[in-house]
């Protein structure tokens, strides 16, 4: 459950939509943030981002504002993780890759 009694809000600027809806950036922030879920959509007529974790912090965005909850700011963390990935060029889907071998995964 999210912990509501923490509510924080806050502002944003333009959402990164197209980059952040994308599979390659799912791929990446999946590494960069694991345990944490995102999700998109627009189940009103207004585009949204949702995140949240096992330990009830949560995320709920849309272009006007930002409410985050529990101990970790989730926005903050995949925006910064979102600026990582378009400084390493934005890989493609294809660009990443697993290893499996006897002595483990990567």
């Amino acid at each position: 459950p999210v912990d509501s009694g923490t509510g924080r809000r806050g502002s944003t600027g333009p959402l990164p939509a197209e980059t952040m809806a994308d599979l390659g950036f799912a791929l990446y922030a999946g590494a960069k943030l694991p345990g944490v879920v995102m999700a998109d959509g627009a189940p009103d007529g207004r585009y949204q981002i949702w995140l949240h974790d096992r330990n009830g912090s949560a995320a709920t965005v849309t272009h006007e504002e930002v409410w985050q909850y529990g101990s970790r700011q989730l926005w903050d963390e995949a925006t910064a993780v979102h600026t990582a990935y378009v400084n390493d060029g934005s890989p493609d889907p294809g660009d990443f890759g697993l290893t499996v071998s006897p002595g483990g995964q990567r």
